[in-house]
């Protein structure tokens, strides 16, 4: 059996074209906003319409496929980039000097819960754009494909859960995790709409803030980004360490009654919150408040900001960046390298101390909590860490090549491709059109922890090897039998 062969490509469109699908009808959502405030709805209809038809037509005319963890991550990073070349449309219809790239930017921004934006006045924009721009973080931050398997319970759905970088199960099955997922989510998304209400927002902001708040994406309906009292940032610090910080199988163990104060990606999670806040405090000479908003607004990707960060101190900046770099937890909507991935390679280093320290003969049992800490668990820990840090440095070198000052650019590589959405005044609609597609590049394989879009990359030259003597060699060692792991090596 081939890597992938002509069956496997049809089946990949056969599920691409449910996908877009239901990207269709997700557009749909904002007609209703539409009508309600007596708004043009031309430029979400007959986009969502016609995408809905071609949706359909593919899914009809190519045949389905059992799908392995290789299919589902070329799959993954196919429906991310769809959404956001779809969902780019209705802004290219309905601001009069974006172009396409400009939409495609927005979207992704959006999709994948980063948050940059390329809108200047986003208060002049129809309600129907706002609530556009905030549904789309919002389904981003719980995953496209995690939606998908939630409506329609696929059998593949434990590869489509790892390909879009979840590994962590609360329950026993991928779609009773995501289903309980999806519940979690709801109920702290009306929490959080009542509670920002409650403090004296605008129904309106509430339901869009908390939208991009619960799921790190932090676009706004304000120019200002949060220009709120300190109640509403209380309570969006809560929903952001809610999205960012606490993982979903936590949030499952606090609403069930059981213990979780185990959890160790909230015990690093904590002193690095507030040791950054305190430093940023004493540089700065900014309000506690501010600087731990900031603090937390970085760690969990959200990108809502309330200072303005290039007049930080480089220290705090500096800060910043490096909590940027790590980013939140796994299991939760944030981006980055991951706070586990830290914790490993903290663990594995203080082991690797002791091994120097410690007689040959020593027998060192490596735990990570209450979790043995293997081989496997360090090496993809470093690995992972390794091609973010690397996308990180490349991001970094274009800026500089596009003239932009080091220090600046590193900081909005670094937010692009964790998908933090903070930034220094890089991103903007006069950014050159090269910087503007390293962008929607660094949004799109942050978002999916990279592994995928590569898979897709080299997608072409597998196929021109499967026929060769290196895979009929490959084909003999190993047999006809196999899997998804030849792909992910």
């Amino acid at each position: 059996m081939d890597v992938f062969n002509k069956k496997d490509i049809l089946g990949i469109l056969h599920e691409l074209g449910m996908l877009i699908s239901i990207i269709g009808l997700v557009m749909m959502v904002p007609i209703f906003v539409g009508l309600y405030f007596n708004e043009p709805v031309y430029y979400f209809f007959y986009p969502s319409l016609a995408v809905i038809i071609l949706g359909i037509l593919i899914n009809k005319f190519t045949k389905p496929i059992h799908i392995k963890l290789k299919h589902a991550m070329v799959i993954s990073a196919l429906t991310w980039l769809f959404a956001s070349l779809i969902g780019a449309i209705p802004f290219c219809l309905g601001i009069s000097h974006f172009g396409y790239i400009d939409g495609v930017f927005e979207s992704m921004s959006a999709w994948t819960t980063t948050g940059f934006t390329l809108i200047g006045d986003v208060e002049s924009l129809p309600h129907t754009l706002q609530f556009w721009r905030s549904f789309e973080q919002w389904v981003g931050g719980i995953g496209v494909l995690v939606m998908v398997i939630t409506i329609l319970s696929k059998t593949g759905a434990s590869a489509y859960y790892r390909a879009e970088a979840r590994e962590e199960k609360i329950l026993p099955s991928t779609s009773s995790t995501v289903k309980k997922i999806w519940q979690i989510y709801l109920l702290y998304t009306a929490i959080g709409i009542n509670l920002l209400y409650l403090s004296g927002l605008s129904l309106w902001d509430a339901i869009n803030i908390c939208m991009c708040g619960i799921s790190t994406g932090g676009m706004s309906v304000s120019n200002s980004s949060f220009p709120y009292n300190n109640l509403a940032k209380i309570i969006m610090i809560i929903i952001m360490a809610i999205g960012g910080i606490v993982s979903f199988s936590v949030h499952h163990k606090i609403l069930v009654g059981k213990r979780w104060t185990g959890d160790i990606q909230t015990k690093v999670a904590i002193p690095i919150i507030f040791i950054a806040s305190f430093i940023i405090v004493l540089s700065s000479n900014i309000s506690p408040i501010d600087a731990l908003f900031t603090v937390v607004s970085a760690m969990t990707s959200t990108g809502f900001s309330t200072v303005n960060i290039p007049n930080l101190s480089n220290l705090s900046i500096a800060i910043l960046i490096l909590v940027m770099m790590v980013g939140g937890s796994t299991g939760t909507t944030t981006g980055g390298i991951k706070l586990i991935r830290l914790a490993i390679m903290a663990k594995s280093f203080y082991y690797k101390l002791k091994e120097a320290v410690y007689p040959h003969n020593a027998v060192i049992y490596k735990k990570l909590g209450n979790n043995p800490l293997t081989p496997n668990l360090i090496v993809d820990a470093y690995i992972v860490a390794f091609i973010y840090v690397l996308h990180y440095i490349l991001g970094t070198l274009l800026f500089i090549s596009l003239g932009y000052e080091p220090f600046k650019s590193l900081f909005e590589s670094v937010s692009l491709v964790a998908n933090m959405g903070l930034s220094v005044n890089i991103i903007s609609y006069n950014l050159n059109p090269i910087g503007k597609l390293l962008g929607i590049f660094s949004m799109w394989v942050g978002r999916l922890e990279i592994i995928p879009v590569y898979v897709l990359i080299i997608l072409p030259m597998v196929l021109k090897i499967k026929d060769s003597k290196q895979m009929r060699y490959i084909k003999g060692k190993i047999g006809d039998n196999m899997d998804e792991k030849y792909i992910t090596k």
